[in-house]
């Protein structure tokens, strides 16, 4: 962070004293009586139990102790002072379109925040969209390593870390041919440079792109799609080149994308539709020209005609683009569109399961940090409020599921996407040996764990909005404690990537179509090998085993069009089955007692005829929301 801060006030950028501009008021000094000590969020590498629990379970001990100080000074940056003012900062300025010059010369850019700016710089520098940078460093775990700091700075970024996941998607789709050997060499050439940009860790090299699809005729469904996509190469005598060098693609794309990222990244993956059906297109945003004799760039045949109001993500620009004449790249075959953007939505679809969880720890740790130092009647305090700690406790057990799930979908990434296996495995191993099982599971728990995690994760930052009562609610100046930021963040998760029913129809698709019964046997093979034996947790094991059997019923004996119309249903219990076989075997591997008890209250249906004491429950449900500090009581 320090070195990051250290270029900032370099000439090459502005001085950090220009960030935001102030105004000299006159203020009245009013002395009041101070009512509880000020909440503070703690490093997440001290304070989150379920995230210290995933990096035991998922690096190996010396991945893990190598990784702990890169680890730590992300943590650390991202509850700082300058990260929550560039936040603000962002947030006071969302982007605005700049239609004229000063000599009524029409331009349409797009003016963003310098926070704003500089909080993707900064995530560039951290790598995290850096993943040959990381794999190299760590020895395959570079994915791992990249999703844990995804999921510790997503809610610092003030969604410029969408940028960085929509990057590290595109990068693994121009991957993908780059590693084939039917393509020519001109377009190797920009594929390449344009995958050392997206994947590079220098904040002045490194690249945005934007991912273009939806149209006023459809949301998650492309079929619709209007924007045309013709065969036009430039002439021999034209050397019209992109704002890098690179020739301008033969292909001319025409339309209109209804709700797209802006223009501020560097590139695009547009789908247009061609005679062969949707296709995928690598468009350059800015294109080389000459005005007045003096070389500049101008957008390449697209501009924003409006920007979308939104509930929340307000810094990061959403935009109405028309294309006009806007030349690109075929990507892929033509025809297959669907099957690139696939590719890309593999990646993203991951990182928005971990990232919205992300969302979902920051509010629950600002809820902790305002459990430990509220006092309310009679002087006592909010973390021995038996109903406050138990909703905490509820919300901290969907917390550690979806930490389970989605990093597991993220192990599963990892392993489809290394051409070989790590020497060293992680502590738990929980992903199949078999690369054919390992690809249906990914296939199938990347849609339920994206959205089962959206849906949850909202849940979760309104438990803390509430939590923290009528601070919850406000668009607080101090952004360590703007839940209601991350809560309207959130929410854009249930349908950014494909909405909730969308999802749900796909994992009905995939666990009752073509390869239906290949995932549904892979999927059975996990469950049996997954499950631990121990007795101990021998009744959760069995309530396991007959979920599983009752899902297999389920898909067998029903109908497709019956499925579907109960997706969301469907969606859910395998959810609640693979998140409860994670849980589990994470707390068979140290048999630790407050991972046993998250493991049981998630997986047993809830019961008022428990017979414990309330001291005892109180006990459990502190020891979840805050671990086995000393101070988490609260005693005066």
């Amino acid at each position: 962070m320090l070195q990051f801060i250290q270029r900032v006030q370099t000439n090459t950028w502005r001085d950090l004293s220009k960030l935001t501009k102030t105004t000299q008021i006159t203020t009245i000094e009013v002395t009041e009586k101070k009512t509880t000590e000020n909440a503070r969020l703690e490093n997440p590498l001290r304070d989150d139990v379920a995230f210290a629990r995933i990096l035991d379970a998922y690096l190996p001990p010396q991945i893990k102790e190598r990784a702990e100080g890169e680890l730590a000074a992300l943590c650390e940056a991202a509850v700082s002072e300058q990260v929550m003012d560039w936040i603000a900062e962002a947030e006071r300025c969302p982007a605005q379109i700049q239609h004229w010059d000063a000599w009524g010369v029409k331009k349409d850019e797009l003016v963003t925040s310098q926070g704003w700016k500089y909080l993707w710089q900064y995530g560039i520098s951290e790598r995290l969209a850096a993943l040959p940078s990381l794999d190299q460093e760590y020895e395959g775990y570079g994915r791992i390593i990249q999703l844990l700091k995804g999921h510790i700075y997503g809610p610092s970024s003030a969604t410029s870390g969408f940028h960085l996941i929509l990057a590290d998607g595109v990068a693994a789709l121009l991957l993908s041919h780059l590693r084939e050997s039917k393509i020519d060499k001109s377009t190797r050439a920009l594929f390449q440079y344009a995958y050392d940009r997206l994947t590079s860790p220098d904040p002045q090299k490194g690249w945005a792109s934007g991912l273009w699809m939806t149209e006023r005729g459809g949301g998650s469904d492309l079929t619709p799609t209007e924007t045309t996509a013709t065969y036009s190469p430039l002439s021999p005598d034209d050397d019209s080149k992109d704002a890098d060098g690179f020739p301008l693609g033969p292909w001319v794309l025409n339309g209109l994308k209804w709700f797209s990222t802006g223009t501020e990244a560097n590139m695009a993956i547009a789908v247009a539709r061609t005679e062969k059906g949707l296709s995928a297109f690598y468009v350059p945003m800015r294109r080389a020209v000459t005005v007045d004799g003096a070389p500049t760039t101008e957008l390449n045949g697209v501009r924003i005609r409006r920007l979308k109001k939104k509930l929340g993500t307000k810094p990061l620009p959403t935009s109405e683009l028309e294309l006009n004449g806007m030349r690109g790249w075929l990507v892929g075959k033509e025809g297959k569109g669907i099957n690139e953007i696939g590719i890309v939505l593999n990646v993203t679809r991951v990182h928005l399961a971990v990232g919205v969880v992300g969302y979902a720890g920051r509010a629950l740790a600002a809820a902790r940090a305002f459990a430990k130092v509220r006092k309310v009647a009679r002087g006592t305090p909010l973390s021995r409020v038996p109903l406050h700690m138990r909703s905490l406790a509820r919300a901290h057990v969907a917390y550690r599921a979806h930490m389970m799930l989605g990093f597991f979908v993220t192990a599963l990434l990892a392993k489809s996407e290394q051409q070989k296996q790590p020497s060293t495995p992680a502590v738990l191993e929980l992903v199949p040996k078999s690369s054919q099982d390992a690809s249906c599971l990914l296939r199938l728990l990347g849609s339920v764990s994206k959205a089962s995690a959206a849906m949850d994760a909202c849940s979760m930052t309104q438990c803390a909005v509430e939590s923290l009562g009528g601070v919850g609610y406000l668009e607080n100046e101090e952004m360590a404690f703007n839940v209601s930021r991350l809560w309207r963040d959130a929410v854009a998760t249930l349908i950014g990537e494909g909405t909730v029913d969308v999802l749900a129809t796909d994992v009905v698709k995939v666990m009752k179509g073509k390869i239906g019964s290949y995932v549904m046997a892979a999927f059975g093979r996990w469950v049996k090998a997954t499950l631990p034996s121990k007795e101990s947790l021998a009744p959760e094991a069995a309530i396991m085993t007959q979920q599983w059997a009752e899902l297999q019923t389920a898909i067998s004996k029903n109908s497709m069009e019956y499925l579907t119309m109960n997706g969301r249903e469907i969606m859910d219990r395998v959810c609640k089955l693979s998140t409860g076989i994670l849980l589990l075997a994470d707390a068979a591997r140290d048999d630790n007692p407050v991972a046993i008890e998250v493991a049981r209250r998630w997986i047993r249906p809830t019961t008022l005829l428990s017979g414990s004491s309330v001291e005892q429950e109180l006990m459990f449900d502190q020891q979840i929301v805050f671990g086995n500090q000393p101070t988490w009581l609260g005693e005066p």
